[in-house]
């Protein structure tokens, strides 16, 4: 190999090195709280609000991807290499098109998207697993019912609210209440508090997309200057 296909060659095992090793950082973030592993509940309580077994899909998909990389670079296997080129084609074409979905039916898809916690809300009382999911949303997103505790059709004063409801009362993030009631509750519903998500953090969202996926392309392509290296070798010296 020549000296630019080695730099490539380095550069790809420690890029794709760093990348597995915060794939399994991950994996461990997502184990810890699906495990109830107090002390980083705890630690984690005011930054993590997505689901752990996110955390395990994501820092999983991130260890096997940078593992055919990582791997690939530094045995100079061909098919390794080129799989992984392929992988991370796969992903800037999904980032691209999620990206441009985004921006383009930004409308469209918030509505979408708060139509589908609604109707979790309304499955809730006939799908304990739906109840479960909306309470989970109702204490990550700080808000409670679809569009404001009324939905429930509580009488002031009367504590037939989920504590879910209360996750911010008192100013305290997280503490329950023994009793919630309508006037400790988190004042807005699900769906505007998702909608306000939507709009303060798409535009965010698909342009760190846009700009990663460049990142990748440059990734790919240097995953292809090496495959085909590697070709070129094994025929010569085949």
């Amino acid at each position: 190999m020549g000296c630019g296909t080695s730099f490539v060659k380095y550069v790809l095992f420690f890029f794709n090195l760093v990348v597995a090793l915060f794939g399994l950082a991950i994996i461990g973030i997502g184990v810890a709280v699906l495990m109830n592993w107090t002390v980083m509940k705890d630690e984690l309580q005011s930054h993590l609000t997505v689901a752990p077994w996110l955390f395990i899909v994501i820092g999983a998909v991130m260890f096997i991807i940078a593992f055919f990389g990582c791997c690939g670079a530094i045995r100079e296997s061909h098919c390794m290499v080129v799989t992984y080129a392929i992988f991370l084609l796969v992903i800037i074409i999904v980032q691209v098109v999620l990206a441009v979905l985004m921006f383009t039916y930004a409308d469209t898809m918030k509505e979408a998207l708060v139509k589908s916690v609604n109707g979790v809300f309304d499955k809730r009382a006939t799908d304990p697993a739906a109840n479960t999911v909306f309470n989970n949303i109702q204490q990550q997103l700080e808000c409670c019912g679809k569009s404001s505790p009324a939905d429930y059709g509580v009488i002031a004063g009367v504590s037939d609210l989920p504590d879910s409801c209360c996750t911010r009362a008192n100013g305290v993030v997280g503490k329950l209440l023994s009793r919630c009631t309508i006037a400790d509750a988190n004042a807005i519903g699900c769906g505007p508090r998702t909608a306000d998500l939507y709009d303060k953090w798409n535009k965010t969202i698909a342009g760190v997309a846009i700009g990663v996926a460049c990142i990748e392309v440059v990734g790919a392509l240097f995953a292809l200057c090496l495959a085909n290296s590697i070709r070129n070798m094994d025929r010569r010296y085949a």
